[in-house]
């Protein structure tokens, strides 16, 4: 990640501040950490300017590119608009008349949350969330920035006669959003308050609806709900809503540590502790949740594996006893996944698969390629037993994965986000043009959706591609 100081993007605990001026602040060359609340003094509407770099530059859904591989033309406006109807066909049949603009951006917040399932009980969440929104700044600005941003997909959410476009409120309620956010972390009961909890999500779940990069979503989920998580401490009394959150946390979560290779303190012991005893707690066994518990756990060993090998000579790995006991450790890691899709595999012969499961099947077959991926592509392990997958194994899972992918975004409302770490694992073991169409595929249906940072995703993917074939040519 860039560590420059202009255009960054920060998180609510993250202690550096983003310098930006709207374009107001800009015109009357005022210099100020936060320009809306200088707008907010000045009464003027607060309207962020364009920014390069790692800026809030802002791209939406109805763009058309040229796909980079075979020269094909990406889906056209009208195209990647029927895509999106498709999934919420009410919103387009709204109607308006009679609605003031905070009323009809509050209704595509709700749609937005009915058609991005993030969990199984995910749409129950707005009747546990309004009497927060309706009490909470912070977070009512976080839901209309979602909502606007959500309502500029649609037909329904264009701007009437004598108002400003949805992407303006968008941006204007984000940053009200943010600005209320910091100033509530001065008081001394911010870990406690749910209302904040939600926000860092919500703002951090803007920038995965308006930013390429991805990165701002990083950092909100670093520098603010981690850090807030971590400040409240592990409960296991937690009310609906924020055990809700902490359910939804955990999968987002896991999926960002797997694809940065970075710590998360749901690996700590006491976050493991409390996930242990509310899996003990329910009265059903839920795959979802157990092999979250796995990404985290081998999410944590691979970063550990890797800073042990880091401190051994690279001519002694293929000797030191420290190495062989991580290939010891990586088979009882993959032996606790095995154990895990069998256990599936009987609980699905009794019920019917479903979206989740599908995806907790999803996440089982990335999840022994990437733990695959931390031994077969060095020679320390080749004459050691170790969790190595055969070309054909991983090939089998890959296309285990492109399945399974097309229909969780076909057949159920689960956001596209919840297979990036899937998806991008596909993509890594993808050597064939039919295979890679198929990922290219799929990121594009998850940027239809809304997700732009699918456009980061897949960027990356044909570089390291590239790569790959440029080497692969120079052998020959």
């Amino acid at each position: 990640m860039s560590t420059s100081t202009k255009g960054r993007m920060v998180g609510p605990l993250d202690k550096r501040r983003r310098i930006t001026r709207c374009l107001g602040c800009a015109k009357r060359r005022v210099k100020v950490w936060d320009a809306n609340l200088q707008c907010i003094r000045q009464t003027t509407t607060c309207v962020a300017q364009q920014q390069s770099g790692h800026g809030m530059a802002t791209v939406f859904v109805n763009q058309s590119r040229k796909d980079d591989l075979g020269g094909r033309q990406r889906r056209s406006d009208q195209k990647s608009m029927a895509m999106s109807n498709k999934h919420c066909p009410e919103i387009s049949q709204l109607n308006f008349i009679g609605k003031d603009k905070s009323t009809r951006f509050f209704d595509c917040f709700v749609f937005f949350i009915q058609q991005n399932m993030f969990t199984m009980n995910f749409s129950s969440l707005v009747p546990d969330l309004f009497p927060l929104i309706s009490t909470s700044p912070v977070l009512y600005h976080a839901a209309i920035a979602v909502g606007a941003l959500n309502a500029k997909r649609y037909s329904a959410g264009r701007a009437l006669q004598g108002e400003q476009a949805p992407i303006v409120d968008a941006m204007t309620s984000y940053h009200k959003s943010m600005g209320i956010l910091r100033s509530c972390l001065e008081n001394s009961n911010v870990m406690q308050r749910e209302d904040l909890l939600w926000a860092t999500f919500f703002l951090g779940l803007f920038e995965l609806l308006s930013d390429n990069s991805g990165e701002g979503w990083v950092k909100h989920m670093l520098y603010g709900t981690s850090k807030m998580l971590q400040l409240a401490g592990p409960s296991d009394r937690m009310s609906p809503p924020r055990r809700m959150f902490y359910d939804l946390f955990r999968v987002l979560e896991a999926s960002r540590t797997l694809l940065y290779d970075e710590e998360t303190i749901l690996s700590q012991e006491c976050w493991l502790q409390l996930q242990q005893s509310l899996s003990n707690n329910d009265t059903r066994w839920e795959p979802m949740e157990e092999i979250v518990t796995l990404m985290i756990e081998t999410s944590a060993f691979s970063q550990r594996a890797s800073a042990i090998v880091d401190t051994i000579p690279e001519a002694d790995r293929f000797t030191d006893p420290s190495v062989a006991l991580l290939a010891v450790d990586g088979l009882n890691a993959q032996e606790a996944i095995y154990a895990w899709h069998t256990k599936t595999l009987l609980q699905l012969v009794q019920d019917d698969p479903n979206g989740y499961s599908n995806l907790a099947l999803l996440y089982y077959h990335a999840l022994l390629i990437f733990l695959s991926g931390n031994y077969d592509y060095f020679p320390y392990w080749d004459n050691l037993p170790a969790p190595v997958l055969s070309h054909a194994e991983i090939a089998e899972h890959l296309a285990s994965i492109l399945d399974l992918s097309d229909k969780v975004l076909l057949n159920s409302n689960i956001p596209g986000v919840m297979l990036f770490f899937p998806v991008t694992v596909a993509g890594s073991r993808a050597w064939g043009a039919d295979q890679r169409c198929e990922v290219l595929h799929l990121l594009d249906q998850i940027y239809c959706r809304g997700f732009v940072v699918a456009n980061k995703v897949r960027d990356g993917l044909l570089e390291r591609w590239a790569e790959r074939d440029g080497k692969a040519a120079m052998a020959t």
